[in-house]
C-alpha cells in the first residue's frame, strides 16, 4: 500500500522531541509479591533513567498504589505521579499513540486510540477495566482522542515518521484482534484506515504467531532510526530455535523501499544467547531493539552476554548519533514478556513548547 495524499495527522518518529514520557506504577494481580517487587525495582530504574533526559509522568491507581508511587519517586524532580484508573504497566499497548495534527502554529497533539482489547482477551490475560485508558485521553493526557477502525496495540506498530508503518500479520490479522468477516480484506481495511494518520506505506512482516500473548509484536525485533535505518534483531543461538519467519522478514525489509522509493538501510543485530539469560522462561523477552528513544538518549536492555551486549550498544550508538546510549539490566520486566519500549510511551513536543537536547 502506498499513498501520496497529504494528511492532517502525522505520527512522528520516536526520536523526534518529546514533551514527556508516560509510564505506570501498576503491578497488580498477575505476579506473586516477590516477583512484583522485582518488576517494580526495574520500573523504578527505567523511570529514573529516562528522567535524566526528559520529564516522566507516572500513572498510578488512587489509594495504595498512588501513595507508594509518590514515596518511590519523592525527590525525583523530573518525575510527576498522576492518579489514573491504570492496572497494568505495559504503557506502549494500553495507552494511545500520540500524533500531531495540523501545521505551523495550529499544530496540536492528539491521541490515537487503537481499541486495545487486552491482547485478544485470551485465557492467558483477560481484558481489564484499565485497558480502556485511551478512552480517557482528554481527561488524563489533556489531548483529543481519534479512534482507529481496527484493533491494535502500540507494540504491534513501528513507524519511521516519514509515512512508513511496519506491522506483523501474526498480530493484527489474528482473529482475536480483528475477526474474519466475509467479503472484508482485513489487511486492506487497516491500510486504508491508517492513511488518516499520515501513513503512506505499510510493510507487512509475518511476525511470530507462537509468541505468548502479543502474537508477534513488531517492536520486539524492529526499530527504525533516522536516515532510513531499520535495525532488525536476528537469532543464531544453538540453544534457542529462531522464530519461524524471522529470516523471511529480514529479507523483506532488505528488499523494501520507503514511500519515496528509497531503500532502507537494514542493520542486523544479533540477539542475546539463551545461556546468558537470567531466566529461561518462554516469556523472557531478550530484545535489544525494544528500546526507548528519549531526548538525548537511547535506552535499552542488556542481558549479561558481554559480546552481544557490546555489539548491540554499538549498533544503537551508530543508529542514534549524538545521543547517550544506556543499557539497563531489567530482567524482571524481560521475564514478564517485555522491554523498555513496552513500558513507555513518548508524547511529542507541540509548537512553542520547550524540550531537552535532541
Amino acid at each position: 500500500m502506498t499513498s501520496r495524499a497529504r494528511p492532517n495527522v502525522r505520527i512522528p518518529a520516536e526520536w523526534e522531541p518529546h514533551r514527556c514520557c508516560w509510564m505506570a506504577w501498576a503491578v497488580l494481580h498477575d505476579w506473586d509479591r516477590a516477583t512484583a517487587g522485582r518488576i517494580k525495582r526495574d520500573l523504578g530504574k527505567v523511570v529514573r533513567t529516562i528522567a535524566r533526559f526528559e520529564p516522566v509522568r507516572v500513572l498510578a491507581r488512587r489509594g495504595a498504589g498512588y501513595r507508594e508511587a509518590r514515596r518511590e519517586f519523592a525527590g525525583c524532580g523530573n518525575v510527576t505521579v498522576i492518579a489514573a484508573p491504570v492496572d497494568d504497566f505495559w504503557m506502549r499497548d494500553i495507552m494511545p499513540t500520540f500524533a500531531l495534527r495540523g501545521d505551523g502554529a495550529a499544530r496540536r497533539v492528539v491521541a490515537i486510540d487503537w481499541n486495545f482489547n487486552g491482547w485478544g482477551d485470551t485465557e492467558e490475560r483477560r481484558r481489564r477495566d484499565g485497558d480502556d485508558l485511551a478512552k480517557t485521553a482528554a481527561s488524563i493526557f489533556g489531548v483529543p482522542r481519534i479512534a482507529a477502525s481496527f484493533v491494535a496495540e502500540g507494540g504491534a506498530l513501528v513507524f519511521d515518521g516519514r509515512g512508513t508503518l511496519i506491522a506483523t500479520r501474526s498480530c493484527l490479522l489474528n482473529p482475536n484482534r480483528n475477526r474474519v468477516r466475509r467479503g472484508v480484506d482485513r489487511q486492506r481495511a487497516i491500510e486504508k484506515d491508517v492513511l488518516r494518520f499520515g501513513i503512506r506505506m505499510a510493510i507487512w512482516l509475518e511476525g511470530d504467531p507462537c509468541e505468548p500473548i502479543t502474537s508477534g509484536h513488531t517492536d520486539g525485533y524492529v526499530l527504525t532510526a533516522p536516515g532510513g535505518v531499520v535495525l532488525v534483531e536476528t537469532t543464531d543461538d544453538t540453544d534457542c530455535e529462531p522464530p519461524l519467519w524471522r529470516e523471511h522478514d529480514v529479507a523483506l525489509l532488505e528488499a523494501a523501499r520507503d514511500p519515496d522509493g528509497r531503500k532502507f538501510k537494514v542493520v542486523r543485530v544479533k540477539s542475546a544467547r539463551r545461556r546468558y539469560w537470567k531466566y529461561k522462561s518462554e516469556t523472557f523477552a531478550a530484545s535489544y531493539l525494544n528500546a526507548y528513544v528519549a531526548n538525548g538518549a537511547v535506552i535499552g536492555a542488556k542481558f549479561g552476554d558481554a559480546e552481544r551486549d557490546a555489539a548491540a550498544r554499538r549498533a544503537l550508538a551508530r543508529a542514534f548519533p549524538g545521543r547517550e546510549t544506556v543499557m539497563l539490566r531489567i530482567d524482571a520486566i524481560a521475564n514478564a514478556g517485555g522491554g523498555v519500549h513496552c513500558v513507555t510511551q513518548g508524547m511529542p513536543v507541540c509548537v512553542g513548547e520547550g524540550h531537552g537536547p535532541t
